[in-house]
């Protein structure tokens, strides 16, 4: 019964031996092979440059032919690539507009300018006002009976509503300016005057600042008559009594063809006059 026992136990013992010599073997066979790493990741690529590259970058000059450079380069700058470097400047001699930019915005831009540099339209024609003929009568005006009136027969009528309404009764013309005119245009008339007898002997200067056409519905037409001046500086007479000065200053609104009694002012014992009317000629 002890035999089995006894031979049994070396047999154990050289199992354990021969498994540790196995292990050591390959712990000393993992000790030497070189360490290798594993990484799922691709190799670092170097760093690219901090800055835009301009090397794609093209230039070209467009010449304009109807429109303004500068109004024309407002409209078609968004189509620029906005890339720093890309430049759209307007040139006005020649008119032209200078592009820097990728080919591509070039060719975009490019269409779009031909597109927009057209002929502008022509003008509607401005319709043509008539021109104007003013007529200004420079009356004396006196309480004499010596004399008698003198006047353009063309007047004889508010001469006539003037003797009615103002207390003076001779009317004697001392000079008569009249001058054409376009509407929007001015009248204006100096030098010396005088009656036919010398009594009255004065500068007189005349002038409308301006002639403008009144409202295009009104019939008959009207004009305004803006800046009416009158003003008259007399002269030593051969009495020697110095006649004085006097002036009238107004705005009006006249007819075509009416006559109107401008002012009057007064002058030592007599009265300036001015009567007006307008005609539009056709």
């Amino acid at each position: 019964m002890l035999k089995p026992v006894i031979k049994s136990i070396p047999a154990f013992l050289l199992a354990l031996l021969l498994g540790g010599i196995a292990a050591a073997q390959q712990n000393q066979q993992s000790q030497q092979k070189p360490a290798t790493t594993t990484t799922n990741s691709e190799p670092a690529k170097p760093p690219g440059p901090e800055y835009v590259d301009f090397s794609g970058f093209k230039g070209k000059i467009i010449e304009l032919k109807h429109r303004n450079p500068y109004d024309i380069s407002r409209i078609v700058s968004p189509l620029g690539s906005g890339y720093k470097g890309a430049k759209l400047t307007p040139n006005t001699e020649p008119p032209s507009i200078t592009i820097r930019d990728f080919p591509e915005n070039i060719a975009t831009i490019e269409e779009a300018i031909k597109r927009l540099d057209t002929p502008l339209p022509p003008k509607p024609a401005e319709a043509v006002l008539p021109d104007v003929e003013i007529y200004a009568y420079v009356l004396i005006a006196s309480q004499a009976a010596e004399g008698g009136s003198d006047y353009p027969k063309a007047i004889e009528d508010v001469v006539k509503q003037l003797q009615a309404n103002l207390s003076y009764k001779n009317y004697r013309l001392l000079t008569a300016v009249v001058q054409r005119t376009k509407q929007g245009g001015q009248v204006a008339s100096n030098g010396v005057a005088s009656l036919a007898d010398k009594s009255v002997i004065s500068n007189y200067n005349f002038e409308i600042r301006r002639v403008m056409p009144g409202n295009k519905e009104e019939a008959p037409a009207r004009l305004n008559l803006d800046g009416i001046s009158l003003r008259l500086q007399g002269q030593p007479t051969p009495d020697g009594q110095p006649l004085g000065n006097a002036s009238i200053n107004t705005e009006l609104k006249i007819r075509d063809g009416e006559k109107v009694v401008v002012g009057t002012a007064s002058l030592r014992d007599k009265a300036l006059v001015l009567v007006l009317t307008a005609k539009i000629l056709k």
